[in-house]
């Protein structure tokens, strides 16, 4: 009697297996053997045409209900991801498959470097990053680092035409912003801050942005955020040759090429290009802009300064074993901006002309190699210059003649130099539980000039040493504490903790935490600057001291991949506290200075949804920043906050070659305080704008052709109200702060050419 009860049970357990048997698929990256998350995966019954999809997770894995009766005549599976080619193959036994993806020639994965112990993913990077990869650049038809920051978050961009575009990021001014090429920090600030406009895109691969703290792996100005622009390194064939033209009906035109050469173990890249800028005036009563040269008449002034741009870069790599790369890039670049003056009266004969000269001169070595178990050594050498030359002439308007003015302050060079070796070792392999990171960061810098010091040359040194390790307690929690200690030949620098936080919460949601603390002396331009002339009187101070900080960051991300669309969403949120902020301030009726200010402190956060279907995407975003300082304790509104909100959509019609792009972002009042008087303190608001883009782009000729058209600047900003008192720093209006242009219709032209051996 027990056997009729038992067959019965087993020949219904085998029922019940057959029906629910299961394939695993696996997929991974055919090059680094790195799991490609959210692959999707189909599959159909041979001579069917019903077919079934299901998404990867976050470890390129899934379980397909396949069953026996289904393979028996084959089930055929194909494997797709955005960036790879796709794969197939036919399945005739139950048993776990792994699929090895190409990456695409044209759509590489993104893998970010910037803070990481080894390349990743922005989703499985530890600090918060956005990757700006180049198919946003060409949607955004961004000539410049500044075109492209515009339409992000927690980043306000503001003008100056003769120092350029600066940024500020957090509530925090660009000082506290770190900029990188390849790793490499860019050197050159005016007034505190890099101008973007000088940061031409051409050759760059993507842009790394990181909000929050590096200051342990990067050091002083690391705070606020940290922004690296990655070149691209090889070419995508044996040759290559890219042409683009961009060209703006009020008189801007840009030309680039970009040639590519890959022989044996060995590539070779050069860009070089030409950007011009013929100035504009909207008092010049055109709506286009006019070829014709007026050297010697009333409107010889224009508002937005003719600009003249030449630069090149050299790109050198050698691939020895696989495992081993060696790398050279120079690069150089010359910016030229022409102030011409109105005429003097009574007579109009003679006008004051401007102008401002700046040369970089940029070299680096690189060496990056990785040998079994998660070991990797990146180290560089860079030096880089930087010089800017103003001269001031006093032209003859009737003979054209032109004299260098003598007098004091009227011309003027200034020099300053980096060396910066930085040598970084990991080990960090994906099966061990602790990984670490030890690292050196040598920096020592050269500034000379008639308006740094006594005009003999100063020096400032920060050599550092670094640490951190990283404790996998689960494989979803990954803890990484450091420390960086520095010393700093002009102050004394404190050891630098900072702790890290990623928390996989499941398959689709990540928690991201930060603290760190920041230390950052006085540039030599804020101790020994001298600038006095009709329109400026800015002196350094050496009596300044070294901003210390204290920063915090939390975010959390959404990410679920759906049948045949991924849906993302992020709320983050920043608190930073400064002692001792440098600050420009206006110190008497004329003269500014750079002083400490005291406590002050931005706290703020953001939201943002995305919708991706391959077709469509979709973006919408808001955030907010709050400022305080000491001297709001004396107002009714000791915080003041400022609110944004973009949106983005993109169509693409990949078949047809067509893809159309809109970008709106809206910023909200920005207020601060400026001191008046000893027993005074007044605010300073800049209202409310929307910048708004968009972009028609058609792909030609088997796509070796991309025509693009648009308008930038839709809602026509030029020069946006603001209470200024007495006009600032440059002078002038009071009553309105120049952004923008004003409404600029373009065309892009990209020609991309190549050839496989």
């Amino acid at each position: 009697m027990l056997h009729m009860r038992v067959w019965p049970t087993i020949g219904a357990f085998l029922i019940s297996t057959w029906a629910c048997a299961q394939v695993l698929v696996s997929v991974t990256d055919s090059a680094s053997r790195a799991p490609v998350a959210y692959a999707h995966v189909s599959w159909v019954k041979a001579g069917t045409t019903s077919s079934q999809v299901a998404v990867c997770g976050p470890e390129g894995t899934v379980i397909l209900p396949i069953t026996e009766a289904q393979v028996h005549d084959g089930v055929v599976v194909q494997v797709r991801s955005i960036g790879y080619e796709r794969k197939t193959d036919t399945l005739y036994v139950l048993k776990p498959i792994v699929f090895e993806l190409r990456q695409a020639l044209l759509q590489l994965q993104e893998a970010v470097v910037t803070g990481q112990y080894r390349p990743s993913t922005a989703e499985k990077a530890v600090h918060r990053m956005r990757v700006i990869d180049a198919k946003r650049i060409e949607r955004l038809a961004a000539e410049n680092l500044g075109d492209v920051l515009r339409q992000e978050l927690n980043i306000n961009l503001s003008q100056d035409n003769i120092l350029g575009t600066s940024m500020s990021m957090q509530g925090l001014g660009g000082e506290n912003v770190k900029v990188l090429v390849d790793g490499v920090p860019m050197i050159g600030r005016q007034n505190g801050n890099l101008d973007l406009a000088q940061m031409d895109l051409s050759g760059i691969e993507r842009i790394e942005v990181v909000e929050g703290p590096l200051s342990v792996s990067y050091g002083t100005n690391a705070l606020a955020g940290t922004i690296n622009l990655i070149t691209r390194k090889r070419s995508r064939a044996s040759s290559t040759l890219n042409l683009n033209a961009y060209a703006e009906h009020l008189g801007r035109l840009n030309l680039a090429a970009t040639a590519g050469k890959r022989f044996g173990k060995n590539d070779l890249l050069l860009t070089v290009g030409r950007n011009f800028f013929g100035g504009w005036d909207p008092r010049q009563g055109s709506d286009f802009y006019d070829f014709s040269e007026h050297i010697a008449d009333t409107s010889r002034f224009q508002q937005w300064k003719p600009r003249e741009q030449y630069f090149g870069r050299l790109g050198y790599r050698w691939t020895m074993n696989g495992s081993w790369t060696l790398g050279y890039k120079g690069e150089v670049m010359q910016d030229r901006i022409t102030n011409r003056g109105t005429p003097r009266a009574p007579y109009g004969e003679s006008a004051f002309d401007e102008q401002y000269l700046t040369e970089r001169l940029d070299n680096a070595l690189f060496a990056e190699g990785s040998w079994g178990k998660g070991r990797r050594l990146n180290a560089l050498v860079a030096h880089n210059r930087y010089k800017r030359m103003r001269n001031t002439w006093l032209r003859d308007l009737t003979t054209l003649d032109e004299q260098l003015i003598a007098t004091t302050g009227m011309q003027d060079t200034s020099r300053f130099g980096l060396t910066n070796t930085r040598i970084v070792f990991s080990n960090a392999s994906d099966s061990s539980a602790i990984g670490y990171e030890l690292g050196t960061d040598l920096n020592h810098e050269t500034g000379s000039g008639d308006r740094i010091g006594d005009g003999s040359g100063e020096t400032i040194g920060d050599y550092a040493v670094f640490a951190s390790m990283e404790w996998k307690p689960t494989p979803q929690l990954v803890l990484r504490p450091g420390a960086r200690y520095a010393y700093n030949t002009r102050y004394g620098a404190p050891l630098i903790p900072s702790f890290n936080l990623r928390w996989q919460l499941d398959s689709a949601i990540t928690v991201r935490a930060s603290y760190a603390q920041g230390f950052r002396a006085p540039s030599l331009k804020e101790l020994y600057f001298l600038f006095v002339d009709v329109n400026h009187n800015i002196v350094g101070n050496t009596d300044l001291e070294a901003e210390r900080s204290n920063n915090l960051n939390l975010g959390l991300n959404y990410r679920k991949a759906l049948r045949n669309s991924v849906f993302t969403a992020e709320v983050s949120g920043f608190y930073n506290m400064i002692d001792n902020l440098i600050t420009l301030a206006q110190i008497d009726a004329t003269q500014y200075s750079y002083v400490n200010i005291g406590e002050y402190r931005t706290a703020g956060g953001s939201v943002g949804i995305g919708w991706d279907n391959g077709h469509w995407l979709l973006n919408v975003g808001a955030a907010t920043t709050g400022r305080y300082d000491a001297l709001g304790e004396s107002s009714a509104q000791a915080w003041l906050y400022t609110p944004e909100a973009r949106a983005s959509v993109t169509r693409e019609w990949r078949q047809r070659g067509w893809s159309a792009s809109l970008f709106a972002k809206y910023q909200g009042e920005l207020g601060n305080y400026v001191y008046m008087s000893e027993t005074e303190i007044g605010r300073n608001v800049l209202e409310p704008y929307v910048m708004a883009d968009v972009n028609l782009s058609k792909q030609l000729w088997r796509k070796r052709l991309r025509v693009s058209i648009g308008c930038k600047n839709i809602t026509d900003v030029t020069n946006v109200g603001s209470s200024v008192p007495g006009g600032g720093v440059h002078g002038g209006d009071g009553g309105a702060v120049p952004l923008a242009i004003g409404r600029i219709y373009f065309l892009r032209l990209d020609l991309d050419l190549k050839k496989s051996e």
